[in-house]
């Protein structure tokens, strides 16, 4: 696949030294802006768990205290929250706290492979 005729699902790869995004993923203390995009997938997992919308002491999906915010910040568009200083930090921030909920795909930080000294 050429760079000219790249797919728009990947041109955040493309854009990895905007200034912008630089910005907000020193803002969210996070890797990249795979790893903006990773938390707002993270976030949009958590909200369709969250059926009952914390009614249910169950598991699944957002705290209370969380809900409201969850659920609207997944119904943002992926490139408007990376590009947020507000919302990018904030989905960073939710997909980390739920870190135990989510499948490994959607994890912000990713394990790093330890090496073991012998």
């Amino acid at each position: 696949m050429s760079e000219s005729k790249s797919s728009p699902h990947y041109s955040i790869l493309l854009k990895r030294n905007d200034p912008k995004l630089n910005l907000n993923c020193r803002l969210a203390q996070c890797d990249g802006p795979e790893a903006l995009v990773r938390a707002h997938k993270a976030v949009m997992w958590l909200a369709a768990q969250d059926e009952d919308q914390a009614q249910l002491a169950n598991g699944l999906g957002f705290s209370k205290s969380d809900t409201k915010s969850g659920r609207n910040l997944a119904k943002i568009s992926t490139l408007q929250v990376i590009l947020s200083s507000i919302l990018a930090p904030m989905a960073v921030r939710l997909a980390r706290k739920y870190r135990r909920q989510l499948p490994h795909q959607y994890l912000v930080d990713l394990p790093t492979q330890q090496t073991l000294k012998i």
